[in-house]
């Protein structure tokens, strides 16, 4: 199987690099540094991106296209907006909205809803989810992502963005659930708090990328062969 693996940024990429092995081959490609990993016949390309959905689309784009990759894995941090989350905890993203997509002076469409959609919601893959959770003993929530181009850590911000029932925020997912939908490549992300849900986000965030609070390293191996392995009962998408 050919994985494609996208982060945002070098300290979310470093420690999966160091889990994965010896690297095949390294290099840019459309500005994206992909490492090549061979790993019980699968062959891994993890990219990083850089910051923000514009860049996690292409990427994911690039990986579709060149790499001609399978599934898409995505893992990083994200922001809280749910009190019953603490920094360092993992969750997997179930739904995103792309909250800064608005259309509504010309259409009267809700915010974030897409043309040719009648939610404002996209989904990641639930056989994936599913998947991982029957390997993992079903130990990570599934959270809805709200996604959008701001670092988000003003209580005003977290409000607004709690509004379409989001349980997280953060800068990528909704280029890269997009970009899935539309080559119908399946997409995992996995994402890490980095912060908690208060005004601490500009403090929280330094602090885990400094103390490598990623933990998604660490069950990177049964994510990999959950979703080579045999295949699992879709789970029903997010309930919303």
């Amino acid at each position: 199987m050919r994985i494609g693996i996208i982060t945002a940024m070098t300290d979310e990429t470093m420690p999966l690099y160091e889990k994965l092995g010896k690297s095949k081959g390294t290099g840019k490609v459309a500005g994206a540094t992909v490492h090549k990993f061979e790993i019980d016949g699968n062959e891994i390309y993890l990219a990083k991106s850089g910051v923000g959905e514009i860049r996690a689309a292409l990427t994911a784009q690039m990986l579709v296209d060149i790499f001609e990759v399978e599934v898409l894995l995505n893992f990083g941090f994200v922001g809280s907006l749910d009190s019953r989350f603490d920094v360092g905890d993992m969750v997997l993203v179930g739904a995103v909205v792309h909250y800064q997509f608005d259309t509504t002076e010309i259409d009267n469409v809700a915010v974030g809803q897409y043309d040719g959609k009648d939610t404002p919601y996209f989904h990641t893959d639930t056989t994936l989810i599913a998947k991982v959770q029957n390997q993992l003993g079903g130990i990570l929530p599934v959270v809805i992502d709200a996604s959008g181009d701001k670092f988000v850590a003003s209580s005003e911000e977290k409000n607004y963005l709690r509004t379409f029932g989001a349980h997280v925020c953060e800068m990528e997912c909704a280029g890269l659930v997009i970009a899935s939908e539309r080559n119908n490549v399946p997409l995992l992300s996995i994402k890490v708090i980095s912060d908690k849900a208060d005004e601490s986000a500009n403090v929280s965030f330094g602090e885990v990328v400094k103390r490598g609070l990623t933990k998604y390293e660490q069950i990177f191996p049964a994510v990999l062969k959950a979703i080579t392995g045999e295949n699992s009962t879709p789970l029903p998408p997010v309930k919303l």
